[in-house]
């Protein structure tokens, strides 16, 4: 399997640091009681700063689903405790409601933020839930009333200081990613999200689900990733990741620290925008940066492809590509644009951000390598992928009559 794996699952019990947590991990630890081995970071399953025979007890719950608190680290690198079970949870981060349905939990969810409520076709159950107001400013009375065991929250919004803060330690604030690949891309992408994945099967005790998630991914991911390795260095096309929000002069570039970089990279495109565009004057390659039309024109990429979010832009609840298209026209637009490769050659492209940076990414990488090689890529079909990924979720949705996700759609 390309998408092996290897990584270490960040959950504290994971004793002997592998990727999940078994009775390997219980005599570990009896054996770091004993002296014979270290004691590894992730050893202290109470997290209580001692090793002891508690943190073998410990490890026996978590293995038999019936922990009281389970410790791990988010996506945001902080150390978390939760209580158990995880029965009510508030959601900013749609991304991470997606993972809720494929694990089966969303009926566990007790307040939305107030986007949510617009979403009834990709969020059936959640989208009916009572709204805790928007992230830019927590409602934090709101999110008390509904009582949550945990907060899901992306890990840049709603702010700490905002949110954390302000919420009573009995409430966990969970900061996770749920993107898809991550700035990453290749194959310590996809380990992220299947520890992500893997850990949420851990907090809200549905490992068959996760694992359901896990064999539908690799599936459609593995086969892709070796077939994408076989392309030579010098026949991998040069691409232009940008987002929509451009000007005629300046274009929303998207650099190394986005996942739609990672995503280019994994489908074996080369991103000329990362390593191009500063996170702050003098800092290095982040998420986004602006980028002057000129320097486009100047590196002639041999495809565009475009990022559009935004404006209203819900590929589940639209059935019409209009906005897909203006984005589309506006870059093939742009003065002087007429004569770079990417639009001669009609190799502009336009993906959603719901549909790509999501944990549905696999659908979406498939639509990538079909428009980048797709002499290589005929027989893939990323319409039947998505389908396979609204099973898992358990929603009733038809990617081929339903939606507007990426433009020009494919044949």
């Amino acid at each position: 399997m390309i998408a092996a794996s290897d990584f270490t699952l960040g959950v504290f019990g994971n004793a002997n640091e592998d990727d999940t947590i078994n009775m390997q991990d219980v005599t570990y630890t009896e054996l770091i009681i004993l002296e014979y081995r270290d004691q590894t970071e992730l050893s202290d399953a109470k997290h209580d700063g001692k090793i002891n025979m508690q943190d073998v007890t410990q490890i026996e719950l978590v293995i038999l689903g019936k922990e009281k608190e389970l410790t791990l680290l988010d996506s945001d690198d902080r150390i978390v405790t939760i209580q158990k079970p995880t029965d009510r949870i508030v959601v900013y981060h749609h991304q991470c409601a997606e993972m809720l349905q494929i694990l089966g939990v969303d009926d566990r969810v007790v307040g939305v933020r107030d986007t949510f409520e617009a979403q009834v076709r990709r969020f059936p159950v959640i989208s009916a839930k009572p709204s805790i107001g928007n992230g830019g400013s927590p409602d934090i009375e709101a999110i008390l009333s509904v009582d949550p065991d945990v907060v899901l929250a992306y890990t840049f919004y709603p702010a700490h200081e905002l949110l954390d803060d302000k919420l009573p330690d009995h409430i966990a604030v969970l900061r996770m990613g749920c993107t898809g690949i991550g700035e990453l891309g290749g194959l310590e992408g996809i380990e992220a999200v299947r520890e992500e994945v893997i850990k949420f099967g851990y907090i809200f005790d549905a490992m068959d689900e996760a694992e359901r998630y896990l064999e539908w991914h690799d599936r459609c991911v593995d086969e892709i990733i070796e077939r994408v390795s076989e392309i030579p260095d010098d026949e991998r096309l040069r691409v232009f990741v940008e987002s929509s929000g451009g000007t005629e002069t300046t274009r929303t570039g998207i650099g190394a620290g986005h996942p739609a970089h990672g995503l280019c990279l994994l489908a074996g495109g080369i991103n000329i925008g990362a390593g191009c565009i500063p996170s702050d004057p003098g800092g290095s390659s982040c998420e986004y940066g602006d980028i002057e039309t000129e320097w486009v024109l100047d590196q002639n990429p041999e495809v565009i492809l475009g990022r559009v979010m935004g404006g209203g832009v819900r590929p589940y609840e639209q059935d019409d590509n209009t906005l897909l298209k203006a984005y589309y026209d506006d870059i093939r637009g742009l003065p002087g644009f007429e004569n770079v490769a990417a639009v001669k050659n009609d190799r502009v492209y336009i993906i959603t951000n719901d549909h790509a940076i999501t944990p549905n990414y696999p659908s979406a990488l498939a639509t990538m390598v079909k428009w980048f090689y797709p002499d290589r890529f005929e027989d893939i079909d990323p319409q039947a992928i998505h389908q396979e990924y609204m099973d898992i979720m358990d929603i009733s949705f038809d990617v081929y009559e339903q939606g507007a996700f990426v433009y020009p759609e494919l044949s």
